[in-house]
């Protein structure tokens, strides 16, 4: 009788812990199939995974970094990525001041093949951004479809401003320090 009361017990206690690691691995599943803003396949963590190459006057520029620049400084954006999503992959880069003033670089779609992908622009500093910090930001979205031409880019405006309402995601490149 006592052998068959600790042989209940030690079984209860068996089936409490895997009920336990079943609801734990449900929960898992659950909330990885429901997807976050930066679970894979998301639009944001596909900024995150590009590779940028950034360059200020031809020196090449860490990611995430705060660089001094001057008036005139030439400044090249190139990000290389893969869309593998099954929509057709927004993408913008742009020049935002700590003012709130933006100005769109490029702004560019590419289809969901899996292919490799890029884009890249140039620039240089104006006058006018003296004195100021400039934030440089990869900007992207999910457009609908992924066969035929490219539609014209989700993120600006026709008359070639940053088109806020249909940011998805936003990547911090660099940071420019504007002597």
């Amino acid at each position: 009788m006592i052998i068959e009361a600790v042989g209940r017990q030690d079984h209860r206690r068996h089936t409490r812990r895997v009920s336990g690691r079943f609801q734990c691995l449900a929960l898992l599943i659950t909330l990885s199939a429901c997807g976050s803003p930066t679970s894979p396949g998301s639009i944001q963590s596909h900024l995150d995974t590009t590779s940028p190459d950034l360059k200020v006057n031809g020196v090449a520029v860490q990611p995430g970094s705060t660089t001094n620049v001057s008036v005139g400084s030439r400044v090249d954006l190139r990000i290389d990525y893969t869309n593998k999503s099954g929509h057709f992959l927004h993408t913008a880069f742009v020049l935002a001041r700590e003012d709130g003033i933006e100005r769109l670089l490029s702004c560019g779609v590419s289809g969901s093949g899996g292919e490799g992908g890029g884009s890249g622009v140039g620039t240089t500093i104006n006058t006018d951004d003296r004195g100021r910090t400039l934030r440089v930001l990869l900007l992207g979205a999910y457009g609908p479809g992924s066969q035929g031409p490219p539609p014209p880019c989700l993120l600006q405006t026709p008359d070639f401003k940053v088109n806020r309402a249909n940011v998805q995601a936003e990547r911090l490149l660099m940071t420019l320090a504007v002597q």
